[in-house]
């Protein structure tokens, strides 16, 4: 999936030049743009009019990805986008023959997107090599709120 347009939006595969408005539009939405758009990784960019309203992406491992920054800015919350960009991302990972999609969140009704809570350790050990869990594992850190998985197959 390169380029999709909607009634919602025009979502387009992120290139380098778009750095700073993934990192933009994660920071406006509330999320850390820690290790974005990194080596491993694809990531696409919403736009409406021609300006930035959304990003996601996933971080790519040995038949399975992890889902990275779902972000919808405020002003443009409640118009499905979000929904679009889970969908994509979903639709991307099954093309790129992933068997699994994982993500970390702190919120979100991700039960609607087939997903289930799992233990962080099935995450880290599934994909030890994703960038955000690389980061963790640097940092010494663990992500905040709940580990997410959603079979594709």
């Amino acid at each position: 999936m390169t380029q999709t347009t909607s009634l919602q939006g025009q979502l387009r595969l992120a290139t380098p030049n778009d750095y700073a408005a993934v990192v933009k539009v994660m920071q406006d939405a509330g999320l850390a743009p820690d290790a974005v758009m990194v080596v491993g990784t694809t990531y696409w960019l919403l736009e409406q009019n021609g300006q930035p309203v959304g990003a996601i992406g996933l971080e790519h491992g040995e038949g399975a990805s992890l889902l990275r920054g779902a972000a919808v800015v405020p002003s443009a919350r409640g118009q499905g986008l979000g929904r679009q960009l889970v969908q994509s991302a979903v639709e991307h990972a099954r093309e790129h023959g992933d068997r699994v999609l994982y993500m970390f969140s702190t919120g979100g009704d991700w039960e609607t997107f087939d997903f289930q809570q799992v233990p962080l350790a099935v995450v880290m050990g599934d994909v030890p090599d994703a960038p955000q869990v690389a980061h963790y594992r640097a940092a010494g850190t663990r992500p905040g709120g709940t580990t997410w998985m959603r079979k594709l197959d």
